[in-house]
């Protein structure tokens, strides 16, 4: 047979399929990383329904076990691990406000295997803070800073910081406020 004939049914034979291979790894690669990139994005979503509704039991799914809460923008040190964290929500952030509205938006994610890194931006409502006199809200916008993590076959967030970047304090009219959680689960 002519060398140029072995050298194309070669090609053929070997490397067609091979690319072909590839090409449909890459396919896979990008469907997996695009799955990831929605199972990640749900976090900060949970995190604010679970906030605004008080509820610690479905705040600490979205954790990972060796959570860092970053409190610096509030002059804090951080929360590590859940146990630490829960206590933090439960003896504060739950507890300093009569009720909450978080709105998330512009979510970023870029995973990179078995972890990821992202933010979004925020605006979050504040009711009677316990620090502040009745019929007062805080208002704040800012952007979370995220890390995240695969631990057990679910992503969940290893590190987040908040950073504001507005916030202000105003009394409102207690009859405008048409909803509002008083207690929390898990509580």
């Amino acid at each position: 047979m002519n060398r140029w004939a072995v050298t194309l049914l070669w090609t053929w034979v070997v490397v067609v399929p091979g690319a072909a291979q590839a090409a449909d790894g890459d396919h896979r690669a990008r469907h997996q990383r695009a799955i990831a990139e929605v199972e990640i994005a749900r976090l900060p979503i949970t995190y604010a329904w679970a906030v605004d509704t008080k509820d610690i039991d479905l705040l600490m799914t979205v954790f990972s076990e060796d959570i860092v809460y970053d409190l610096s923008a509030y002059d804090f040190p951080p929360a590590t691990g859940k146990k630490e964290v829960r206590k933090v929500f439960l003896s504060g952030i739950l507890s300093r406000t009569r009720c909450s509205f978080i709105s998330i938006s512009n979510i970023k994610v870029e995973v990179t295997g078995d972890t990821a890194t992202g933010g979004d931006y925020f605006v979050h409502a504040g009711y009677d803070p316990r620090d502040r006199p009745k019929n007062t809200r805080s208002h704040t916008e800012g952007q979370h800073f995220y890390e995240f993590k695969m631990e057990s076959g679910d992503w969940k967030i290893s590190r987040m910081r908040g950073s504001p970047f507005f916030e202000k304090w105003e009394t409102f009219d207690p009859s405008g406020l048409r909803r509002c959680v008083n207690s929390g689960k898990g509580q």
